[in-house]
């Protein structure tokens, strides 16, 4: 199989609202996103904010801001209809 492979797969992505390969930064973006949303608050917080380590310390707080928004948006979409 050549790589990357000619045909890439696609999946549907919920930030997206449509099919994306999995290749893409779309894909990309809505792992970064999902992992995110499935950790606790503390964990979030961590991850985000972390003097030296953390998103911010390496994309900047605009960066965070963005991934935050993101994130609400994500959960929001993934909430039972009623």
């Amino acid at each position: 199989m050549p790589y990357p492979p000619e045909n890439h797969p696609h999946v549907f992505s919920v930030l997206a609202g449509r099919e994306v390969s999995t290749w893409s930064d779309e894909w990309k973006h809505e792992c970064e996103v999902r992992m995110l949303a499935n950790m606790t608050l503390a964990q979030r917080n961590e991850v985000l904010d972390e003097p030296l380590k953390g998103m911010k310390a390496k994309r900047g707080e605009p960066a965070v801001a963005r991934m935050r928004a993101e994130i609400d948006r994500y959960a929001s979409l993934m909430r039972p209809k009623s």
